[in-house]
C-alpha cells in the first residue's frame, strides 16, 4: 500500500517536468473570433422526457391527485465556418411542455 502511494506521488511530481502540460492544444496564431464566418448550417428539434410530478386539484368538491409528465422541446443549431473549416453548435430550450393543464 505504501509503495503504491509513493509511486503515485512520484508520478504526479514528475508530470510538470515531462512536458505533459504543454501538450494541450494551442490556438492557431493570428486566429481570432472576429475572423470566423459563422453560417447557420442546420437546425434540429427534439423533444425529450424530463420527468413527472403529481399535483392535486378539486373536482365536484373532491380533492383528486393526478400525474403531469414534463417534456422539453430542444432546438440544436449547427454553425459552420468556411474560412477555418470549423463547426460549432448551440442547444436552446424552446419550450417546457406539461401533459396536463394545472396551476
Amino acid at each position: 500500500m505504501k509503495t503504491s502511494l509513493l509511486s503515485v506521488i512520484i508520478i504526479f511530481m514528475m508530470l510538470p517536468s515531462t512536458g505533459v502540460t504543454e501538450i494541450m492544444a494551442k490556438p492557431v496564431e493570428n486566429e481570432t473570433e472576429e475572423q470566423h464566418n459563422w453560417v447557420e448550417y442546420s437546425i434540429h428539434y427534439k423533444t425529450v422526457e424530463a420527468g413527472s410530478h403529481e399535483y392535486t386539484y378539486w373536482k365536484n368538491f373532491i380533492e383528486r391527485t393526478s400525474t403531469c409528465h414534463i417534456s422539453h422541446r430542444l432546438k440544436s443549431v449547427v454553425y459552420y465556418c468556411d474560412v477555418h473549416d470549423h463547426t460549432d453548435s448551440k442547444i436552446y430550450l424552446e419550450e417546457t411542455i406539461h401533459s396536463n393543464e394545472h396551476g
